[in-house]
């Protein structure tokens, strides 16, 4: 490509985000507008043509000077803050949220002309932070004193915490490495936290399938307990809260394919994938049952609110890295002297309690080349195996007996593509 062509491309880029921002604010200004307030300021031209300014701004300095860009930019500013002035006086407005986004805008135009994709990440972030306001709102409304605690614990355990461990091996044996044991630990609680911030922005209290696919992201064995306990006083529901769980189970096959993927690639590549894809394929085709089984309305029955606790809660975060480390131990110890076997038996105990730190622990053995691709996808696979028997059991335990008469059933399939996948590998 020509130099031309690359500066059209950016302009192109600047443009179409200016123009993405600006829609924004305009559909702002416009609402605005129906409730008697009125801006000039928060329009598509305006945030258009900061955009236009910064590029070209940030152009003529790599051809005449930065004295052009920094002028400007003062000059820009000035413009900003005396129409903050005059809304702020007449229309009694005292939020500066468009100001600060009109000179986000100037720079995201000026870093478009050095970097396209750096300008569209942070455009699309500053487009996204304006639109979820009434989102963020809510989402907080519904956040406890002791949630937002629990996540300054996280940002502290996370960021400050987790840099000052070594990254180095501190025991003879070769075991314990602070830095990416609590890493694992850290990576965890992010996956169970997205599934957690969406349980508590759309709310658990939606459709028994929604609440299966929701929650299932943060504790697919949490979704199995409430809809056990709902069961016995909605017997008609048994197709339904079965439809919730296979779906919350499902979710877990997901989460494991994840968890695989950012530790060993080509762990997931290889056979891992075919049993990752029989279960997924197989969990399809029950759900499919299911629904037809059932009606829309059963479906769409609210559920209660399922009992989620938050996942940066530091106790629970240290009990997975103690409970980590055993199982990585254990798995190596067995691998060691009882080969396969061990590792199978190692399987099958951690599926008992979590399926996620086994995962870890034998995508790690695999990565070092301590155990072959086909040992750890058949051990990964036989403990989500197990901890779908775990399942069976807790709605045996706790759940209607015609809510487990069609878990039997549902998850005797899955069972039934589990291992046949790990007979065939």
């Amino acid at each position: 490509m020509t130099p031309t062509y690359d500066l059209l491309i950016s302009l192109g880029v600047a443009l179409a985000l200016g123009l993405l921002i600006g829609i924004e604010r305009e559909m702002v200004k416009l609402r605005g507008m129906k409730n008697g307030l009125i801006s000039d300021f928060s329009g598509l031209r305006s945030y258009t043509l900061i955009s236009l300014l910064g590029f070209v701004a940030a152009y003529s300095a790599s051809v005449w000077g930065e004295w052009i860009f920094v002028a400007t930019m003062i000059v820009t500013s000035s413009l900003t803050l005396i129409s903050y002035k005059q809304e702020s006086s007449m229309l009694r407005l005292f939020g500066i949220t468009s100001e600060l986004a009109a000179f986000l805008t100037f720079f995201i135009g000026a870093i478009a002309s050095v970097s396209s994709l750096l300008a569209t990440i942070l455009g699309v972030a500053v487009v996204m932070i304006l639109s979820m306001k009434n989102t963020l709102r809510g989402f907080i409304e519904k956040m406890k004193p002791e949630e937002f605690f629990d996540t300054v614990k996280f940002v502290i355990i996370a960021f400050v915490v987790l840099p000052l461990l070594p990254n180095r091996i501190v025991d003879p044996w070769g075991f314990f490495n602070p830095y990416k044991i609590w890493l694992i630990v850290v990576f965890i609680s992010a996956i169970g936290f997205v599934g957690y911030i969406l349980t508590k922005a759309l709310g658990s209290r939606k459709g028994l399938g929604l609440t299966g696919l929701v929650g299932g992201l943060a504790s697919s064995t949490a979704v199995t307990n409430s809809m056990a306990e709902q069961s016995k006083s909605n017997a008609k529901l048994s197709n339904a809260f079965t439809f919730a769980v296979v779906i919350a189970s499902t979710m877990m096959f997901a989460r494991v394919g994840l968890e695989v993927f950012v530790l060993n690639r080509e762990l997931l590549l290889s056979k891992l994938f075919i049993s990752l894809s029989a279960l997924l394929v197989v969990s399809g085709g029950v759900m499919l049952w299911l629904w037809k089984a059932g009606n829309e309305k059963a479906h769409n029955q609210k559920a209660k609110d399922l009992k989620l606790s938050s996942p940066f809660k530091l106790i629970p975060a240290m009990k997975f890295g103690a409970f980590y480390v055993f199982i990585l131990v254990v798995t190596y110890l067995a691998n060691l002297y009882l080969g396969k076997s061990g590792i199978y038996i190692a399987s099958a105990f951690s599926g008992l309690a979590d399926v996620d730190a086994i995962t870890i622990s034998l995508s790690r053995l695999a990565h070092n080349s301590e155990i072959t691709a086909e040992v750890a996808t058949k051990g990964i696979t036989l403990a989500v195996i197990v901890n779908t028997f775990v399942k069976l059991a807790i709605i045996r335990l706790f759940g209607s007996r015609d809510f487990f008469r069609k878990a039997v059933v549902a998850f005797g399939i899955i069972i039934a593509g589990g291992l046949a996948a790990i007979i065939l590998l």
